[in-house]
């Protein structure tokens, strides 16, 4: 006789189902949830969160924190990684001209972003830590308390996304302004490629 077991993952980003939401902008709004939050709604949050076996809250909470330090780890090592762009010599020569302007206001805006990436993900962590049913009542009573919430949740990937952007666009532009004309075809032959035909 084959022995049946109950499914004990939590409600996270792995096994939630945004599909069975009715609407685009509630599947949008149900898929923004799920990622950031671990529940398709604040409901289904708070719901998790008042049962009174904690093993599945619990196990929710550890899944966000441990995204969230992942989040900033990777963060620290750009902020290490812009900071020495940023105090050094450029190393390559002619290949790229990293102290022309544009390239190095783009190092430091990837600089401030991956801080700013660091300094919220660590708030995101100690918020983790303490928030509860009642946290996640008030989110769903007052409006400016779930827009907070969001921000809160959503602050660390997104100045990490627009940190490693900068740094991107930074490295472009260093490149463009060196002096070898062969990278620079390859560059513009590429852009030339992604570009929609007109």
């Amino acid at each position: 006789m084959v022995e049946q077991h109950k499914s004990t993952l939590p409600h996270n980003s792995t096994n939630g189902d945004r599909r069975q939401v009715d609407g685009v902008w509630k599947r949008l709004v149900a898929s923004i949830f799920l990622v950031f939050l671990g529940a398709l709604s604040l409901e289904e949050l708070q719901h998790i969160a008042e049962k009174v076996d904690k093993t599945e809250w619990n196990e929710l909470k550890k899944v966000l924190t441990d995204r969230t330090n992942n989040i900033n780890v990777v963060a620290a090592l750009v902020v290490a990684s812009s900071a020495v762009f940023l105090s050094t010599p450029a190393p390559t020569g002619r290949l790229s001209w990293w102290n022309v302007k544009f390239p190095y206001f783009c190092m430091q805006l990837g600089f401030g972003c991956a801080m700013l990436a660091v300094v919220s993900g660590y708030s995101e962590v100690v918020f983790l830590s303490m928030m509860g049913p009642t946290d996640i009542q008030r989110a769903r009573d007052r409006l400016l308390t779930r827009i907070f919430l969001l921000m809160l949740m959503i602050l660390p990937l997104a100045f990490l996304i627009v940190a490693a952007l900068a740094v991107g666009v930074g490295f472009v532009g260093a490149i463009w302004a060196g002096q070898e004309l062969w990278i620079k075809s390859f560059m513009y032959r590429d852009i030339y490629l992604v570009l929609p035909d007109n």
